[in-house]
């Protein structure tokens, strides 16, 4: 959410709220072209898997790296592959949360947030409730969340971390004789993605790498930002025929997880006895649904990351145990589990007296780290006998996690593909929905009665008053 919007003025989102978003922030400076000066990097991933993700009708090829332990191995390409791409003008899109960056940007923030159906999923007949919803969420939300961001200084600092990721990747593929301009692109804050995108068109870029700045893949993340992706590419026919390739996940590259454990040992040495400190995982939660009945695959990728992690540790000789729990739970639904702050509390109990916190889903400090974790999940395990307490940094600008992410790009550059129209698609199953009048209008009128009741419900303001 911190990149500025374009100079076109772009609204990228629809605003039935009212809402007034800024549209004067000046686009980010675009970073020059160049093209490829080394015949000796040619472009062919060595470990690398093509799968194609659809969407409605489209089709994107998306790389997917090898997992877990074969991360290893040095880059290896052929020259035909690197004559395929050397004339084009690549792009690298970054994509990533966003987030308000004065504290009057907070409630409307929110609203972009929970209109996203990736993140409340109404059944079919009740989307049309889904700004209503957003609204109310927002309004009740904001005053808490602006506590928040007024402890860190009044806003998020996500968008200038961001931005200095975007020019640090961009200097180390330069480092490596590849020349792309990056791109930031935010799901509910400026520079949203829509707009990046608009960037993208008219740089005339002819070969796009999209990298989600999540380790792990959710639905509610990656997933979200690549639907707002494919469905802006299928309305452009020129965003249709550039290939475009999608990391979906990167938690299994040996840079990534090597940088990791690099950030855990070096925290452990802050403590009198390193030996004896509990390293503890606090990923950033999602509603169990999406993992047992919509198949998001993140649960099972971050307990494979810190398998990974500590599989690492353990062959320098770090012998610590271990605990992962999930954290940022919102709403009245279930989360996965464990919770982080029941987790805290029952360590104190069972005598835990250090620990080292690692916020593991995260590769940008921002509010679920500056505040929730720095202080109040500091303050409740302290209040809980934990006495000594460490948290590792985000991984930020890391120079071994930027190059990783600079090879990961120049590994999915051959994968890329454009986006496949079929031929003779008929009425999408939306449209054949909406077709029917008599039964829309009575989705309508049953769905809002069921809005008003539940709106109404004490318990049901409770539960969003705590979100």
């Amino acid at each position: 959410m911190e990149a500025t919007a374009l100079s076109s003025g772009l609204r990228p989102l629809p605003n039935p709220n009212g809402y007034r978003l800024p549209r004067s922030c000046s686009l980010r400076k675009s970073l020059p072209l160049a093209r490829f000066h080394s015949k000796e990097t040619p472009f062919e991933p060595k470990v690398s898997l093509a799968i194609t993700t659809h969407h409605r009708g489209l089709s994107f090829k998306t790389n997917v790296f090898e997992q877990a332990h074969p991360v290893a191995g040095d880059l290896s390409y052929d020259d035909a592959n690197r004559s395929n791409v050397a004339e084009d003008k690549i792009g690298v899109l970054l994509l990533n949360l966003g987030g308000p960056e004065t504290l009057n940007d907070v409630q409307p923030f929110l609203y972009n947030l929970f209109a996203d159906p990736d993140i409340i999923r109404l059944p079919r007949p009740f989307q049309f409730l889904q700004g209503a919803i957003a609204k109310f969420i927002s309004v009740v939300r904001a005053p808490k969340s602006k506590e928040g961001y007024a402890a860190i200084g009044g806003g998020s600092p996500l968008r200038k971390i961001t931005d200095e990721q975007a020019d640090a990747i961009r200097m180390a593929l330069q480092t490596k004789n590849v020349s792309a301009t990056v791109y930031v692109g935010m799901r509910y804050w400026f520079p949203f993605t829509e707009e990046a995108v608009q960037q993208i068109k008219k740089d005339k870029i002819t070969r796009l790498v999209v990298l989600p700045l999540y380790p792990q893949y959710s639905i509610s993340t990656t997933g979200s930002s690549v639907r707002v992706l494919q469905d802006l590419f299928r309305k452009d026919p020129y965003l249709a025929r550039v290939p475009v390739a999608i990391i979906q996940s990167w938690y299994q590259r040996r840079g990534y997880v090597n940088s990791m454990a690099d950030l855990i040992e070096k925290e452990l040495q802050t403590f009198s006895d390193p030996k004896e400190v509990m390293v503890f995982f606090s990923a950033h939660g999602v509603p169990v649904s999406y993992v047992e009945n919509s198949g998001d695959p993140y649960q099972k990728q971050m307990e494979e990351c810190i398998d990974l992690i500590m599989e690492e540790l353990k062959s320098r000789g770090v012998q610590n145990n271990h605990i992962l729990a999930y954290q940022s739970r919102v709403g009245p639904v279930q989360w996965l589990k464990p919770y982080t702050d029941e987790v805290l509390v029952d360590l104190g109990k069972n005598g835990v007296k250090s620990l080292l916190a690692v916020p593991v889903s995260f590769v940008s400090e921002h509010i679920e780290t500056l505040e929730e974790i720095d202080m109040e999940y500091r303050e409740l395990a302290l209040e809980s006998g934990i006495e000594n307490w460490g948290r590792v940094p985000a991984l930020g600008l890391t120079p071994s996690f930027i190059t990783d992410l600079a090879d990961a790009v120049i590994e999915s550059l051959p994968s890329a593909e454009a986006m496949v129209h079929p031929s003779g698609a008929g009425v999408s199953e939306d449209d054949r929905e909406s077709s029917d009048a008599f039964g829309y209008i009575m989705k309508m009128f049953f769905g809002s009665v069921l809005a008003f009741l539940l709106l109404l419900s004490p318990k049901m303001f409770h539960a969003f008053r705590n979100l």
